[in-house]
């Protein structure tokens, strides 16, 4: 099939495979234009023009982790100087600063933690609760919940129950990197394998805990695999519905193994804006919000994305730790810088709610 020809089918909305979505990211130049005004046209009927945000912070309370993640530069070990693991009160006093600046979202992650039990992360959310029984609590991904899953000799059902009667709201969808055991017995060998990563986010979409999906692109992976990526998502929605967006992940590499190996692709500005029109393109009818990440992509980048198929500015953040380990410049942007990008655009900036009801 023809690109013009994929485009159309994209412009009909219909499903794309993964040989077509793999065409669309090997596309350039003139077709490159194409592709993101088609993605931009798809994201105005389905999404209109309103860009949303959500006013978050992150809590990353321990930096311990017993992967050895080679894309990852925030882990430290249990001995390092820079090791640390936040105390119930100092996630409280976090919390507190948060809601005083109009958070209405914590996003709580952190490393495996030998030293962490169950019950820590249960107290965790305790601590959160005891702040403010209406903060969305978004926390804890699958590699999280699995670990927290052996840690207490609970199926993973269980857990996710528990943690979700403790004050659990919704769950980040990282961890996925990309869903093909090729890429991650590179990347991290250690992680959890492609299947256990969708089993666990099919049950936290069984017991009404919504989910974001993400795909971390920028390494190891080949086209076929991104587009690959993007239909497992699409299968996973048809079959739950419970995810609220797809968040690109830009690979942040300073301080990697991946790095020092060589094995990190020199992405231009075009590779960017290509993978989220695609996204939206392959997704379309079953994922609405394609989030764009200022922290991976830096201000500019991630509003350029907006003219190719995203309609979410991704959240305030407040203190953003993982990507700043591994490069990163900022760890925080005010509402206000966020509406003038959005502004700046032609569009219309709209906060959020978690699971994207408008305020």
């Amino acid at each position: 099939m023809s690109m013009e020809e994929i485009l159309e089918k994209g412009r009909r909305k219909e499903e794309l495979t993964v040989a077509e979505g793999t065409r669309l990211l090997k596309c350039k130049d003139s077709e490159l234009k194409k592709l993101l005004k088609t993605a931009d046209r798809v994201r105005e009927e389905e999404v209109g023009n309103t860009v949303t945000y959500v006013v978050n912070r992150n809590i990353n309370f321990t930096n311990i982790c017993k992967n050895s993640c080679k894309f990852c530069a925030f882990r430290r070990l249990k001995n390092h100087s820079e090791a640390y693991t936040l105390t119930k009160k100092e996630v409280q006093t976090k919390t507190q600063k948060a809601v005083e600046r109009g958070a209405t979202e914590i996003c709580l992650q952190g490393g495996l933690n030998p030293s962490l039990e169950f019950e820590n992360y249960l107290e965790y959310l305790e601590a959160i609760r005891e702040v403010s029984p209406e903060i969305h609590i978004h926390g804890l991904s699958p590699a999280e919940i699995n670990h927290l899953s052996k840690k207490s000799n609970l199926e993973i059902k269980e857990t996710i129950q528990k943690l979700k009667e403790a004050g659990l709201n919704s769950v980040p969808g990282t961890a996925a990197e990309i869903l093909t055991n090729r890429v991650r017995k590179i990347i991290c060998p250690n992680k959890i394998r492609s299947g256990k990563w969708e089993k666990i986010i099919k049950t936290c979409h069984e017991l009404g805990l919504p989910t974001t999906s993400t795909i971390m692109y920028g390494h190891v992976e080949t086209p076929d695999e991104i587009a690959s990526h993007f239909v497992k998502l699409r299968e996973i929605q048809k079959e739950t519905g419970g995810f609220t967006e797809l968040v690109p992940l830009a690979f942040a590499s300073k301080n990697t193994e991946l790095r020092e190996k060589g094995l990190v692709k020199n992405l231009t500005q075009k590779d960017h804006l290509k993978l989220h029109a695609v996204a939206r393109l392959m997704l379309v009818g079953w994922i609405d919000n394609i989030q764009t990440s200022w922290v991976k992509l830096g201000p500019k980048l991630a509003q350029k994305t907006l003219n190719a198929g995203v309609n979410d500015f991704s959240g305030t953040l407040i203190e953003e730790n993982i990507t700043r380990a591994a490069g990163g410049k900022l760890e925080q942007m005010k509402p206000q810088r966020i509406r003038k990008l959005i502004k700046n655009t032609g569009r219309t900036p709209r906060e959020r709610t978690t699971t994207y009801a408008l305020k």
